[in-house]
């Protein structure tokens, strides 16, 4: 009751808005039809020649809206970012686990984020990417399980070519204590809140792969990348 009274106050006073255009929308995370059409591109991506990973799918178009969000809660842990996040994963499609990991079946699936170094995620108190997808995958039945650990602190990855990433990640990911045991037979849907080269991606899923995992599919939140 008093929060219902408190979010009308709020809606109120500070009036729920489309965070791409600005445009007044009903409720505090939703966005207008068309930023919402333009930023929610579910897809398919290509990957780089021998990567490790099985498939790649991306939820949105990170420059059509999620990149301010995503910065927005990285950067300055603006966690008012979520509801808006939230809502443009409400927008995969049913039967969206079928066509991403090829069975209708969940039982055999793990979701592990990209971890960060402890003393980031402590500076910022928590991971972007647990934030993003925690609840939408408690919804679909999957588990979220803490596989990877980050083993030293890493240059961001930002304005750097896909040479230079792939050095700066070198060894910075390993299996945490026990997680071979949780691995063993399974398959892993590789969660990051963004994808560009694909490195960290390919990094995160060769330790995964080698720690006993059958295949490995990342879902990103967002990328700029056109549809494979």
């Amino acid at each position: 009751m008093l929060s219902n009274l408190w979010e009308t106050l709020l809606d109120f006073l500070f009036p729920p808005h489309c965070p791409r255009c600005g445009a007044y929308v009903e409720r505090r995370g939703g966005w207008c039809p068309a930023c919402l059409q333009q930023t929610a591109l579910w897809r398919q991506l290509a990957l780089p020649s021998q990567s490790p990973l099985t498939a790649a799918w991306a939820v949105g178009h990170y420059r059509g809206g999620l990149r301010d969000l995503i910065r927005g809660l990285k950067y300055h842990g603006r966690r008012a970012s979520l509801p808006y996040i939230r809502s443009v994963l409400a927008t995969v499609p049913a039967g969206w686990f079928g066509r991403l990991t090829g069975t209708a079946a969940a039982a055999s699936w793990l979701a592990v984020p990209v971890p960060l170094f402890p003393a980031k995620e402590r500076q910022r108190g928590f991971n972007q990417t647990e934030l993003m997808f925690r609840d939408w995958l408690a919804a679909q039945g999957i588990p979220l399980a803490r596989l990877l650990v980050r083993t030293r602190a890493t240059r961001p990855q930002f304005g750097l070519d896909r040479a230079a990433r792939r050095a700066n990640l070198r060894g910075a990911f390993a299996l945490a204590p026990d997680a071979a045991a949780a691995l063993a037979g399974r398959d892993v849907l590789l969660l990051d809140d963004i994808y560009t080269t694909g490195t960290t991606a390919d990094t995160c899923a060769a330790c995964l792969l080698t720690g006993g995992a059958r295949r490995v599919v990342l879902l990103a939140l967002a990328s700029d990348h056109a549809p494979y």
